[in-house]
C-alpha cells in the first residue's frame, strides 16, 4: 500500500529566514556578553545614582554571591564593546526585515491577527490546546495561531524597540547628542535595570518559544526556516 503523498508549503521566505538566523546568532551574544555585564555590577538600582553601597533593589550577595565572586565567574572579554557590536548588528539587522516587508501586504496578513482569530471562542481553542501541548494541523497549521502573533507583535514591537531604546540610554556617547533620553527614563541605573528585565522577558519567551517548536516537530520547524519547506501534517480533530 503507497504512502499518500506530502503536502508541503513554503511557510516562511528567504528574507524571513536570513533575518531571523541573524537575529538568534546576535542575541545570544547579547545575551552572553550582557551577562558577563553584569556579572561585574552585579546590582540594579533605580534613579539617576548607583555604586557599590548604595541601596539596590536587586543585587546577586543576596542569593549568595558576593561580588568578588561574580567577577570571578565574569569574563572581561565580552564587555561593553562586544555588546554594543552585537546590538547594532540586532538594530540594523530589524530594519532591514521591516523594511524588507513593510510593503508587502502578505506580511500583515500573516503578522496580524484576524477578526476571527480574536474571537472568545477561537481565543479559548488556542489556550486550551497549548495547555495541553498539542500540536496544529491541517490547514490550522498553514499559519500562525492567534496566540503565535499576539506574542510576535509584542516581541516585535514593545520588546524589542524598549530594549534598543534602554540600551541607548545607557550609552554616554548616544546620551551626549540625546540627554532627553535620560530624563525619559528617569536616570541611567533605572534604565539599566529596566533593560535587565525586558530582557528576562525576552528570555522567557524564547523558552516557549522552543518548547512550542519542539511540541509542534523540531525537524519540521527547523526545516521550514532553513529552507523554507514545510510538512503539514493531518487535519485538526
Amino acid at each position: 500500500m503507497s504512502e499518500s503523498p506530502k503536502n508541503w508549503i513554503y511557510r516562511h521566505t528567504i528574507n524571513a529566514r536570513i533575518c531571523h538566523w541573524i537575529m538568534v546568532l546576535s542575541f545570544v551574544y547579547l545575551l552572553y556578553s550582557g551577562i558577563m555585564i553584569f556579572l561585574h555590577f552585579p546590582e540594579l538600582y533605580w534613579g539617576k545614582v548607583g555604586f557599590q553601597g548604595y541601596p539596590t533593589i536587586f543585587k546577586l550577595e543576596d542569593w549568595g554571591i558576593s561580588w568578588e565572586q561574580s567577577e570571578e565567574l565574569g569574563d572581561r572579554r565580552w564587555g561593553r564593546n562586544y555588546h554594543y557590536l552585537f546590538a547594532w548588528v540586532f538594530v540594523i539587522n530589524g530594519l532591514v526585515y521591516l523594511l524588507w516587508n513593510a510593503w508587502q501586504k502578505k506580511f500583515y496578513r500573516k503578522i496580524l491577527p484576524t477578526r476571527e482569530q480574536l474571537s472568545p471562542t477561537n481565543f479559548k481553542s488556542e489556550m486550551v490546546r497549548h495547555l495541553k501541548f498539542k500540536a496544529a494541523k491541517g490547514e490550522q497549521a498553514k499559519q500562525y495561531n492567534v496566540l503565535q502573533k499576539l506574542s510576535y507583535l509584542i516581541v516585535l514591537f514593545a520588546l524589542f524597540p524598549f530594549m534598543i531604546i534602554s540600551g541607548f540610554a545607557q550609552m554616554p556617547a548616544f546620551t551626549a547628542i540625546s540627554p532627553e533620553l535620560i530624563d525619559l527614563f528617569g536616570g541611567r541605573q533605572t534604565a539599566r535595570t529596566l533593560h535587565v528585565v525586558c530582557s528576562l522577558l525576552l528570555v522567557v519567551f524564547v523558552i516557549v518559544h522552543l518548547l512550542e517548536m519542539f511540541i509542534a516537530g523540531a525537524v519540521n520547524q527547523l526545516r521550514g526556516m532553513i529552507i523554507g519547506k514545510y510538512e503539514i501534517i493531518g487535519d485538526e480533530k
